[in-house]
């Protein structure tokens, strides 16, 4: 900042000198009064003055760039073309306007002036594109041309990056970094060292273009589309610096980009029911029955931008329409939302939502269960496959004794570069298995939907434990984690519960321990994930789930901790709803809607369970 203030005053002093000239000239007298009346005329005459005196715009670029070069203040070109568009602006009004002591104004640098957009919500609404062989066929170029330019830009980058890490200076930034005082400086060395390496969003945005404009892109890819692909390049780059993401990958020729998006309603643009990109025309497809009026909400409000997104359903690719559309998504008459808190419990299999007169246990995405064991039917079907084909490649078996028998174990494949043969039938399944994953993600935003709107009846004052998923998913509950995606409910829930005018506030699990805690002793007590039922000595208190919502409800955010005293006195109350929702639970068990290993037989043989069923 300090070379940027620098050179903006030794700019200003070079321009002064040469106006001085200026302001001599008749000319330019009879442009200030000129200006009084007619602003417009006086400005573009006063633009031939400048260019016949070496004052245009260009000429205080050339001044710009020979004083940043002399005093090597290592600005980028991006900023020199930002300074010399405010110079030459602040120069015009000035002079024409013939402020009272003017000059010390345009010394002193003027604040940069920030415009505050207004911030409105957005919310997306998809449709179905109707498009023909020759419009499928242009949006595939355009589609394998982003792909390619992605991995160019990519590249670059890559390489970019690998010559500052040979820099000694961006060695020496590491070692001041890892000290606590000298961080801001350890910074500002890294930002001075991208600018210098070309490691900016300006300059991926710049280089997206000369690759663009020096191949066939040019005539597919439009200038703001490429613009925001760098931009997720950029994005992706500075996660994986961070260390809050992994190193970002090419894309391949089986998957490519699947999405392409606009920064607003011009080069990829909706109107009137017609999708435009680069001169290609697609309409989209309507639904009939719009029950809810949700579609007709989306189509009247403003579109903020669009994205087309490219899907293979059932081995055929199709195309579909996102629009980004400013304001509320419209909520359906048959969502019906109470007002109040929600204690909310989750777990890997289970969730419990207890509210101010109602409960619920249930079971966490279940029905994806049965998809699961198609996909892990089609996976083993892969495996035999390559190995019969592909003998060489694997190592020779061999046999194991366990319990005193001998177990044949198959050979692992052997590491290093080989080549596959790939049968039809192998690619078939291949095909299946996308297709069931697929299928997999639906359903489970599908459930999770649902699941949400059945949470927010008991409230929409969400408290929640905050829970580290990665960690879960390291641990003992990796495949059930990315089959269920219990953060994504997290942030769905989060999304609905704040549409609907309510609040979210996550707690913290460590402080808390909601699972040990016992509101009868007010005492801890550890329980192995066996343990369903919490209790306190001899005496059975309530199944365990919703013993933890319990606790999350009447939880003081304030005084960070549990309010014993109204669990206490509400407890009669509290154990009616809470034994309902179980009975509810124990009920579809029977059915044989839910596994027995939730909640397990016998339970509902228990006194306190029988009472309250009673009592209810």
């Amino acid at each position: 900042m300090k070379n940027f203030k620098q050179l903006y005053l030794l700019t200003i002093k070079n321009i002064l000198i040469k106006h001085k000239y200026i302001s001599n000239l008749s000319e330019f007298k009879k442009l200030v009064e000129l200006y009084k009346t007619k602003k417009r005329v006086a400005k573009s005459q006063f633009k031939e003055l400048t260019i016949d005196n070496s004052l245009s715009k260009s000429d205080i670029k050339d001044i710009i760039q020979s004083l940043n070069k002399s005093n090597n203040f290592q600005i980028s070109n991006s900023n020199i073309n930002k300074l010399t568009s405010r110079i030459n602006q602040i120069y015009t009004y000035y002079a024409l306007l013939e402020y009272d002591n003017w000059t010390k104004c345009f010394i002193t640098m003027p604040e940069k002036r920030t415009k505050k957009k207004p911030s409105t919500g957005s919310f997306i609404h998809e449709f179905q594109l109707k498009v023909s062989k020759h419009s499928l066929k242009k949006y595939n170029i355009k589609f394998n041309a982003a792909k390619e330019l992605y991995n160019a830009i990519l590249g670059e980058l890559l390489k970019r990056y690998k010559l500052m890490l040979s820099d000694i200076r961006y060695q020496n930034a590491i070692e001041i970094y890892k000290q606590d005082n000298l961080k801001t400086e350890a910074k500002t060395i890294f930002d001075k060292l991208n600018i210098e390496y070309q490691i900016t969003k300006n300059d991926l945005q710049k280089l997206a273009k000369d690759i663009k404009n020096k191949c066939y892109m040019k005539d597919h890819l439009d200038s703001v589309s490429i613009q925001k692909l760098s931009d997720r390049i950029f994005d992706t780059y500075t996660k994986w610096i961070y260390k809050k993401g992994g190193k970002p990958r090419f894309k391949s020729w089986k998957n490519g980009i699947r999405s392409m998006e606009g920064k607003s309603n011009t080069c990829l643009a909706f109107k009137n029911n017609i999708f435009s990109w680069n001169g290609i025309k697609s309409e989209i497809i309507l639904q009939k029955n719009d029950k809810y009026g949700v579609q007709e909400h989306a189509l009247n409000s403003k579109v903020k931008y669009c994205r087309i997104v490219r899907k293979i359903i059932k081995g055929k690719q199709k195309f579909y329409l996102q629009l980004i559309l400013e304001g509320l998504p419209k909520l359906k008459s048959n969502q019906i939302f109470d007002n109040g808190r929600n204690g909310i419990d989750i777990g890997v299999s289970t969730i419990a939502s207890v509210g101010k007169e109602k409960a619920l246990l249930t079971p966490f995405c279940q029905e994806l269960n049965d998809i699961e064991k198609n996909i892990k039917n089609i996976q083993r079907k892969k495996a035999r496959s390559l190995r019969l084909n592909n003998p060489d490649n694997y190592e020779n078996d061999s046999l194991v004794i366990k319990d005193k028998r001998f177990l044949k174990r198959k050979g692992k494949n052997i590491k290093g570069k080989t080549i596959w043969i790939k049968s039809n039938n192998y690619l078939k399944l291949e095909n299946e298995l996308k297709e069931l994953q697929r299928l997999q993600a639906s359903k489970r935003k599908y459930l999770h939907n649902v699941l949400a709107n059945k949470v927010l009846e008991n409230g929409n004052d969400i408290i929640i434990e905050k829970n580290n998923y990665k960690a879960w998913q390291k641990g003992l509950y990796g495949k059930i984690i990315g089959k269920k995606a219990p953060s994504f409910f997290v942030q769905t829930l989060k999304r609905k519960a704040l549409k609907s005018g309510g609040t979210f506030e996550e707690v913290n699990t460590w402080s808390t321990k909601f699972s040990q805690y016992c509101h009868v002793c007010d005492g801890y007590h550890k329980k192995s994930l066996s343990q369903r039922i919490h209790t306190c000595g001899e005496n059975e208190i309530m199944q365990r789930d919703l013993y933890s919502g319990v606790l999350i409800y009447h939880y003081d955010l304030e005084k960070k901790k549990v309010n014993r005293e109204s669990i206490i006195e509400n407890w009669s109350g509290i154990e009616t709803f809470l034994r309902q929702a179980l009975l509810t639970l124990i009920k579809s068990r029977n059915e044989g809607n839910i596994s027995e290993c939730l909640i397990p037989k016998g339970v509902e043989k228990r006194d306190w369970l029988v009472k309250g069923s009673l009592s209810a």
